[in-house]
């Protein structure tokens, strides 16, 4: 299987992924992130990971600051020159296929998926391996096992000459004062959906970060996220026709022609 061979299909199985491990072209990367106190980083840095794979964490390569992030909310979407410079640390081209995984347990490689597609990594070319790293190794995969250094932010050079050329301000994004416009309009042409649980949702379960209020936007519908994956493995999504049913049993239309954020 050539890089080109690829096609657009978004999600890749393991047996896929395994197929087009080495050729050139392809591009792996650990996208993991954990809403409990695992350290990606150290993870990765220590190894095992798939041979050759680079590393993106969604906190690190995110907008910070009280001018860009005024709120300091966590994983906001980077500014184009932070994500080129990035690319380049990792040694990514406009012109590769990357392949996002995660390791066991992890839920938010989507997140890191679509920053990609967000900031402007060209169709087609950004895909979401179903299984974990786990999986993979199960499966003969590859490995490394040698310490390494993953990058920084705070050690990339913003602002300078990039070879990644394809970086944008981030699209299909909803600044703050847009989402309260869509919440507030009397006859809004947006459909917000929460993909929480349903019990953080209801306020009948605490916030995980602190001073975090509880409840939801008015108007909004939950759909939470653990239904979109599979039963027993958050590192997979469910079939389409299965998704489908999963957002209409919530209210949501996912062919309708409004805005859906």
């Amino acid at each position: 299987m050539s890089a080109t061979s690829l096609g657009t299909p978004p999600l890749l199985s393991i047996k896929e992924c395994l197929s087009s491990f080495g050729r050139p072209g392809i591009v792996f990367v650990d996208g993991s992130w954990h809403m409990s106190d695992r350290d990606e980083r150290a993870e990765y840095e220590k190894g095992p990971r798939i041979a050759g794979a680079r590393f993106f964490h969604i906190d690190d390569i995110s907008s910070r600051g009280s001018a860009v992030n005024p709120k300091d909310l966590p994983h906001m979407m980077p500014s184009a020159s932070l994500f080129a410079a990035a690319m380049d640390a990792i040694n990514v081209s406009s012109g590769d296929h990357v392949i996002i995984y995660g390791t066991e347990g992890c839920m938010a490689t989507s997140r890191a998926y679509y920053t990609f597609k967000a900031m402007g990594h060209p169709e087609g070319l950004v895909h979401l391996m179903q299984g974990s790293l786990k999986e993979w190794q199960e499966r003969g995969g590859k490995v490394d096992t040698d310490p390494v250094n993953a990058i920084k932010a705070a050690d990339l050079d913003v602002g300078g000459e990039t070879k990644y050329d394809t970086a944008r301000r981030a699209s299909n994004i909803y600044a703050m004062e847009e989402v309260l416009e869509a919440a507030t309009a009397d006859d809004s042409d947006t459909i917000i959906i929460d993909a929480r649980s349903a019990a953080r949702f209801n306020a009948e379960a605490p916030e995980p970060r602190p001073g975090l209020r509880m409840g939801h936007i008015p108007g909004s519908l939950n759909v939470p996220f653990n239904d979109l994956l599979e039963s027993g493995n958050v590192t997979k999504f469910k079939p389409v026709d299965e998704l489908r049913t999963v957002f209409n049993n919530y209210g949501v239309d996912v062919d309708t022609d409004k805005k859906i954020v």
